[in-house]
């Protein structure tokens, strides 16, 4: 698939499927921009007439593409400072706790998360891939532009249990977009930077 959009060189993209994936990408947070375009990239699935996608915060969740979506269609999401969710600049109704996400695939197989604890099957069902700034890609029906950092590939499996596991199942890009480290990772970095302070008022003393 990221064969199939890479422009230069043609048909040769320099991320490896197998080796690049990111280590983390359970959570998500908008950038300083306030919205974030996803553009679908392809579909290859049984379930393609039925899968949904969309960005999920504790029990609430807010569909971005429906079953009836196609390759280059996109959709801007957006969060307010309140934690309202905003779909193509109109408020959805639903609130989330503040600008921290994870991302949903609905199949006929069930709700799979980009966090994969969440997942019935215990299953990761989503590889994420960051752009390199090096790369240049063209998106179903758009001009070609370059893959950026600030720009991430999703893909997944939309079967229970990690079906054939190519994780073509269903791709979108999404831009101005960061991943979040886990809450455990966060929380254990505060520690860190906490005993750093003491280390350094026990040095100045």
């Amino acid at each position: 698939v990221l064969d199939g959009i890479t422009t230069t060189p043609i048909g040769d993209s320099s991320i490896n499927v197998t080796k690049d994936y990111l280590a983390y990408d359970a959570y998500w947070s908008v950038t300083g921009t306030g919205g974030s375009v996803s553009t679908m990239v392809i579909e290859l699935a049984g379930y393609a007439a039925s899968n949904a996608f969309g960005v999920y915060s504790g029990s609430q969740s807010v569909e971005l593409f429906a079953g009836s979506n196609v390759a280059g269609n996109q959709v801007v999401l957006s969060i307010a400072a309140d934690g309202s969710v905003y779909r193509n600049f109109v408020d959805t109704g639903v609130d989330f706790g503040g600008n921290l996400f994870g991302f949903y695939l609905h199949s006929l197989d069930g709700w799979f998360y980009s966090d994969t604890n969440r997942n019935s099957d215990q299953v990761d069902h989503m590889a994420a891939y960051r752009g390199n700034n090096s790369d240049y890609v063209q998106l179903p029906g758009w001009s070609a532009g370059k893959w950026t950092s600030s720009e991430y590939i999703l893909a997944w499996e939309d079967l229970l249990g990690g079906g054939d596991a190519d994780y073509e199942d269903f791709v979108v890009m999404v831009e101005s977009v960061d991943p979040v480290p886990e809450p455990s990772t966060v929380l254990l970095l505060g520690v860190g930077l906490l005993g750093l302070i003491g280390l350094g008022r026990k040095v100045k003393k």
